[in-house]
């Protein structure tokens, strides 16, 4: 515990001064620790698979996961699709250097699917840090480091309050194959805590009260909590079946990589596709919105 504290307390450190620190520096702080946790979390998952007999082309996921990253910091996430295109090219012409026929299928899936599981959504936590005044037009200074602030810290809170409530009250099993220790009442539980910082943010958290209204700080929560939870059940699925309790060893108190970040891996893209759609809903009804958004 006191390992894990340390931890935590030193990267929450470096990410309040990454997401609201003036100049460069922070924000090439952020887009180190959001290299570090595709680099980690893409090795993870290729690990996991090798557990299962599959032998995934590593470097090219990985290299096409950072491309990802690079891609959302500095060039707005413009040339994402090309690099999916370039990831399957990439992955087919090592496949066919390789001439290994069995597995061959399962190869090249499984490395495509790792780099977009953890480079896309890790893509869009830097694409909402570095272009949310630009793109859905805040004029709050820091509006992007605010905005990811309020989706950590809601998301760590309902991991929080789902381990501190279901771990002594949880009696009703959510998925007892996938995850024998997630209850019903852990969900509750993360549910009300997440709620609770989310309310607290906007109250005490100088600018959260004019990036969220009250409905999003109480609402976002939940969403983050329902989604966040689907993205841990999903990586337990991927341990269960290679067998493994944690994604890995890397960090001291913590397990893997993908265990700290699973829930962010789902919440992300949910966050990016609120976001566009509140910006649309601003001056067009829900038909108009929902239309354009479908268009683009």
């Amino acid at each position: 515990m006191l390992a894990r504290l340390a931890s935590s307390l030193v990267f929450f450190a470096l990410l309040l001064y990454g997401l609201f620190s003036n100049g460069e520096t922070g924000g090439l702080i952020i887009l180190g620790l959001t290299m570090l946790g595709t680099s980690v979390g893409t090795y993870e998952y290729y690990q996991m698979a090798r557990k299962r007999g599959v032998e995934p082309t590593h470097w090219a996921g990985a290299a096409i996961a950072i491309a990802f990253l690079i891609d959302a910091y500095f060039f707005r996430c413009r040339d994402s699709l090309s690099l999916i295109v370039i990831c399957f090219w990439i992955l087919l012409i090592a496949q066919v250097l390789l001439k290994k026929i069995e597995g061959a299928l399962v190869n090249t899936a499984v490395s495509l699917f790792g780099s977009i599981y953890v480079g896309l959504p890790l893509a869009l936590v830097l694409y909402i840090f570095r272009h949310a005044e630009t793109k859905w037009g805040f004029d709050q200074p820091h509006a992007g480091g605010l905005l990811l602030l309020f989706l950590i810290l809601t998301s760590w809170a309902t991991d929080i309050g789902g381990y501190c409530i279901g771990k002594p009250f949880g009696k009703h099993k959510m998925s007892p194959v996938l995850s024998p220790n997630k209850s019903v009442e852990g969900l509750i539980g993360g549910a009300v805590l997440a709620i609770v910082s989310g309310a607290l943010l906007k109250l005490f958290w100088p600018g959260m009260g004019t990036i969220f209204s009250w409905p999003e700080a109480i609402l976002l929560p939940v969403l983050f909590t329902l989604v966040g939870t689907v993205g841990d059940l999903g990586e337990s699925a991927f341990k269960r079946d290679a067998g493994v309790k944690d994604s890995g060893k890397t960090f001291t108190g913590h397990g893997g990589m993908l265990d700290i970040i699973d829930s962010l891996l789902l919440c992300a893209p949910v966050f990016y596709l609120y976001l566009n759609l509140a910006n649309t809903l601003e001056n067009q009804s829900l038909t108009e919105a929902i239309r354009s958004l479908f268009s683009r």
